[in-house]
């Protein structure tokens, strides 16, 4: 029996199938040699995560304000949106402590920087590192209650008698030295609420603060009507410091970043923001 053959014969297309076909087969080498690129690019590093710097700080409201959540207040908004960026770091915010408890974490490596400390041998004896000029300048002030006598303080003999609320481990101007002057600190956390508290209960004469804007405040937050008497003393001058095992390339970012962050009142702003907020 012989095999049966099949012939099969080629089928001429037509000239408008054989134009779709060509393209057809162009589009689809096209395909193929763009996979094919794209294949052979190398795929691009994960952007690396921001160094993360621990902070530490003390109350001192508006700028720095203790809350459940952590800090909080115009200070640590504007260094996480204007200084970290700038620097390439992330800032982790320690919970507030007190200023005793700051110094000694900043000594021991414990913590790397903190925004604002009063300049001390004291504090640079223990190997604490103040970086650059001054950043922000305070204007002390005491505190005292609308009816009190005192209007004007011109000489220590104004204070005389008086018992002045203050923090424990906080620097004071030279001016409150005076022996006649007798200063209660407080050691908790909170300390602004519980002077302006003692000072409205009568257990204080007067409540002594660094800067103006504190009082105004704390007592606007408190319902706490305050009559705030200018110290005849210079401004005082807070820096930016690191710890002592803090390295230098990050001191040096923090320099760059400081010179243009506060630049053109950005700061100000915060703080005007703050201080527009409603009472709690």
């Amino acid at each position: 029996m012989q095999a049966a053959h099949v012939r099969i014969e080629a089928t001429a297309l037509p000239p408008h199938r054989r134009a779709g076909l060509r393209l057809l087969v162009a589009g689809a080498l096209a395909a193929a040699l763009c996979a094919g690129a794209h294949a052979a690019q190398p795929v691009p590093p994960a952007k690396a995560a921001p160094e993360v710097v621990t902070v530490g700080v003390f109350t001192i409201a508006p700028y720095v304000i203790a809350s459940r959540d952590g800090a909080q207040g115009a200070l640590i908004a504007f260094f996480d949106r204007e200084i970290a960026p700038r620097m390439g770091v992330r800032f982790k915010w320690e919970m507030p402590t007190t200023v005793a408890r700051l110094e000694q974490s900043l000594a021991s490596d414990s913590i790397a920087f903190t925004p604002l400390l009063i300049r001390t041998k004291a504090r640079e004896d223990a190997g604490i590192v103040f970086v650059g000029d001054k950043l922000i300048s305070f204007e002390p002030c005491i505190a005292v209650l609308p009816g009190s006598p005192l209007n004007k303080i011109t000489s220590q003999a104004d204070l005389a008698g008086m018992t002045i609320g203050w923090v424990r481990a906080g620097v004071v101007p030279t001016f409150m030295l005076d022996k006649r002057i007798k200063l209660e600190l407080a050691g908790v956390i909170d300390w602004e609420r519980t002077n302006i508290a003692k000072l409205a209960a009568g257990q204080l004469q007067g409540v002594y603060f660094s800067d103006r804007i504190t009082p105004q405040y704390y007592g606007r937050q408190n319902g706490v009507g305050l009559k705030l008497l200018r110290l005849p003393t210079p401004p005082l001058a807070l820096h930016s410091a690191f710890s002592p095992g803090a390295p230098t390339h990050l001191r040096e970012r923090y320099r760059k970043a400081v010179r243009t962050a506060f630049a053109n009142g950005r700061f100000e702003s915060y703080m005007h923001q703050a201080l527009a907020l409603p009472p709690r």
